[in-house]
């Protein structure tokens, strides 16, 4: 790599953090390029060199989130012998990433802002869809679902729950207790979802 071309990939870098810690503290509709000019020590002209706008920047913070269930999917088959569990893990760690990782808890928020669901949330749910359905198919191959399970409806499903569970848990206590509601949703569903033996042998947790 050219010096040259290292050092727009590490300008790119610094400004999609500035960006995501702007966003983070004053909320996307309240922050400003200047601000994230300020924040990455980078002037508008090298700014504008890879973003158009504020939005493009918002985009590509998203878009850098796209392939973070397929690498939460691939971890946890790495640990867990039962699908259905890998799955719970992935949903915790999900969880989990929200709490600790700026980049990814950002994301979830400009997902939640109409200027974004309209051209991006399509693309990230329909590949969250298409992970979670990869887990619940090799769950059915390896006769941990029950007969009566639609793949298809189910990925569906867990998606909506886990997205409305956010909502719902940062509408009513600012996030802080959402794993205990994932926790609680799992212990409900899980029973319907796998047979006997696998629900007694799960971990919600």
């Amino acid at each position: 790599m050219s010096v040259q071309r290292e050092r727009a990939t590490h300008t790119r870098a610094r400004l999609l953090r500035a960006a995501a810690e702007v966003f983070d503290r004053d909320g996307f509709a309240g922050s400003s390029l200047t601000a994230v000019c300020a924040r990455a020590d980078v002037s508008k002209g090298a700014l504008y060199c890879h973003f158009r706008s504020k939005e493009a920047l918002g985009v590509a913070i998203i878009e850098e989130q796209s392939l973070l269930w397929h690498r939460l999917r691939d971890e946890q088959l790495a640990v867990e012998t039962s699908p259905i569990q890998a799955l719970i893990a992935m949903s915790f760690e999900f969880v989990s990433r929200l709490e600790t990782d700026l980049t990814v808890r950002v994301s979830a928020k400009l997902l939640r802002e109409a200027v974004f669901f309209d051209v991006a949330a399509a693309a990230q749910v329909i590949g969250w869809v298409a992970v979670v359905r990869d887990l619940l198919s090799l769950a059915r191959e390896r006769g941990e679902l029950r007969p009566e399970v639609n793949v298809r409806h189910t990925a569906e499903q867990f998606v909506a729950e886990l997205l409305g569970l956010q909502f719902v848990a940062q509408a009513l206590s600012g996030g802080t207790d959402l794993r205990t509601r994932l926790s609680r949703v799992w212990r409900a569903s899980a029973g319907c979802l796998v047979t006997a033996p696998v629900y007694a042998r799960l971990r919600f947790e």
